[in-house]
């Protein structure tokens, strides 16, 4: 049986002209959603809701539930009730945030998934379920069953549809969840900008790659600033239009970084990741075939300074190894690593 207290909360949300901050003051004022509903008009018909609760193939977390997460309740927007499927025991651990360009670069991609793999040892990786950096954050965060997608729809209207297969592995190995109830078919922006702000609230940082000028990922930063989170950049080139927003908001204070472990460092979680992390030499020999590793970057550098992003791309290896690596050739004085992130072969 549904508890009465679900359906008298989902009848006042749905109700016509009705959104989370309404619905707050109302609570605030009735103290109970069954006292406000009787104070509107035309208050969404309870058999109805009745109905629709019994047919859900998911689950509902209220936010007066002590599992909802407490980071939403930053703000007067935080939505009351939010539908889910997966592991809800990620609801309580701590988040990160990774958005950026739907047209990403393939450099751009590459990094977010390698950010996202190496964070979610220790988060939880937040983000939207779009094409582009959202995927890729996605791939990388399911390594760990550590991904949550925000849908801008209901979980019955899977948006984009090529991303129905990376959805049903979320919701298997991680977390996807919404606020928008079932039956809803419509595709309105404003609910683009709805699922955004839930992105920031639920998480303690957001990490910016690739973002345009004038674009959702930059409204979204601003939203993220005004509440409370910690923004990192990855920087690119400015002669590229998507990253024009992301070294604007570098400028403006935000903080750069290059690798998860600057992420880490300023979180205050790098000692504890890496402990886990940390190869024994023995591993490293056994099961990492450390020298393989070794011959491989080495065949792909010459004396003309290469990228580090690119680099990682084309060697295939995670930047958590792929930065041992590189750290042990130069103190084998093998390569020459440069300021601007460029790696080279040391020259005869």
């Amino acid at each position: 049986m549904i508890d009465s207290k679900v359906i008298d909360w989902f009848c006042l949300i749905n109700s016509k002209g009705i959104g989370p901050k309404t619905f707050w003051n109302l609570l605030q004022k009735f103290k109970t959603a069954n006292t406000a509903l009787k104070q509107i008009q035309n208050p969404y018909p309870r058999k109805e809701a009745e109905k629709i609760l019994k047919s859900l193939k998911y689950e509902i977390i209220l936010a007066s539930d002590e599992n909802f997460p407490k980071l939403l309740k930053r703000s007067s927007s935080c939505p009351p009730m939010l539908y889910f499927k997966g592991n809800k025991d990620l609801f309580s651990k701590r988040k990160i945030a990774i958005i950026g360009a739907r047209n990403a670069s393939i450099t751009g991609k590459s990094i977010a998934k390698n950010l996202a793999s190496n964070l979610s040892f220790e988060f939880c990786i937040v983000s939207g379920l779009a094409k582009g950096i959202d995927t890729s954050a996605h791939l990388g965060s399911l390594e760990n069953k550590s991904a949550i997608a925000v849908l801008p729809f209901g979980l019955d209207n899977i948006y984009p549809k090529e991303n129905l297969k990376l959805y049903e592995e979320i919701s298997k190995n991680g977390l996807v969840i919404s606020e928008i109830p079932p039956g809803i078919n419509s595709y309105e922006q404003g609910m683009f900008y709805a699922r955004n702000r839930i992105i920031t609230l639920l998480s303690d940082a957001v990490i910016v790659i690739e973002a345009a000028e004038k674009s959702g990922t930059m409204a979204t930063a601003k939203m993220a600033l005004d509440f409370g989170c910690e923004i990192f950049v990855v920087p690119g080139s400015p002669a590229d239009p998507r990253n024009i927003g992301s070294n604007n908001l570098i400028k403006n204070g935000a903080i750069l970084i290059q690798d998860y472990t600057d992420v880490l460092e300023h979180l205050g979680r790098f000692e504890k990741v890496v402990k886990i992390n940390k190869f024994s030499d023995n591993e490293q020999v056994e099961n990492y075939n450390i020298d393989d590793k070794k011959e491989k970057i080495l065949s792909l550098l010459s004396e003309v300074p290469v990228d580090f992003d690119q680099l990682a791309v084309h060697s295939g290896i995670d930047i958590k190894n792929l930065l041992y690596i590189i750290s042990e050739l130069e103190m084998e004085d093998r390569i020459e690593r440069y300021s601007t992130n460029e790696i080279a072969l040391k020259g005869v």
